[in-house]
C-alpha cells in the first residue's frame, strides 16, 4: 500500500494513522480466544476472513490450509478504550509456559518465598498485544510501545515482564508479533480489561 501506484496508495504516515491490523494470521486467535480490537471508522463494523484449518507460528511458507468455514461469535463495544492495535486473550494452552495463571501450588510455594524475603506478590494476569511493521524488529518495537501506552508503563518495564513472564512470538513472518507477559490486575482494571481476563483465565 505505500507509494502504491494505485488510488488506494498511502504514506507511512496514513499507515500508522489508519492501520487496525486485522489481518494478523496469528494461530492463537481460534476458537475460545478473545480478541480485542480497535475501531478506527465511524460505525466500524466485523468482518472476518482468511481462515485456515492449521498454521504453524510465522506461516513461514507464505501460505497455509486455507479453508471456509462458519464462526459463531459474541461481540462487545468497549467505548473509550483507544488502542492503537489488536489486543489477545489466548485460549491458556497457547500462553507461553511463564506467562500462564500461577496454580495454587506455585502460588503458596511463591508466597512462602516472598514471606521469607519480607515482599509481596504482584496479583496479575496474561495479555497479548499485537505489534507489526515491515519487519520482525519493527514489529516487536511496536508491541512494546502498544503495550506500554496501553498499561502507563515504560518500554524496559514491558520487556522485562515479557522476558520472566511471557515472551515474544511470531505471529505472522516478516512483520506480526504477539508481545505476551503477565499485566498487573491493577493496571487491566483500570483499562477495563479486567472483567474479559477474569473470564479467560477463571480468575477469582
Amino acid at each position: 500500500m505505500i507509494s502504491a501506484p494505485h488510488e488506494y496508495a498511502l504514506t507511512p504516515e496514513q499507515l500508522d494513522k489508519h492501520r487496525t491490523d486485522g489481518h494478523m494470521d496469528i494461530d492463537a486467535v481460534r476458537a475460545g480466544a478473545i480478541l480485542i480490537c480497535p475501531v478506527k471508522t465511524p460505525g466500524g463494523g466485523v468482518y472476518l476472513g482468511d481462515m485456515h484449518a492449521m498454521q504453524g507460528d510465522g506461516e513461514i511458507a507464505g501460505h497455509t490450509c486455507d479453508v471456509s468455514g462458519t464462526v459463531t461469535l459474541q461481540v462487545h463495544l468497549l467505548k473509550g478504550l483507544n488502542i492503537d492495535g489488536p489486543l489477545l486473550l489466548p485460549v491458556l494452552e497457547d500462553l507461553p509456559f511463564t506467562a500462564r495463571p500461577l496454580t495454587a501450588a506455585e502460588r503458596a510455594q511463591a508466597q512462602a518465598i516472598a514471606d521469607q524475603w519480607g515482599t509481596q506478590l504482584e496479583e496479575s494476569a496474561p495479555i497479548s498485544v499485537i505489534g507489526t511493521g515491515p519487519d520482525l524488529n519493527s514489529a516487536t518495537d511496536n508491541g512494546l510501545a502498544r503495550a506500554a501506552a496501553l498499561l502507563e508503563m515504560s518500554v524496559p518495564e514491558v520487556k522485562n515482564r515479557a522476558t520472566i513472564t511471557g515472551g515474544i512470538e511470531i505471529g505472522r513472518h516478516p512483520g506480526v508479533v504477539q508481545v505476551t507477559f503477565r499485566a498487573p490486575l491493577d493496571r487491566l482494571e483500570k483499562r477495563g480489561l479486567l472483567p474479559f481476563v477474569r473470564d479467560q483465565y477463571g480468575l477469582g
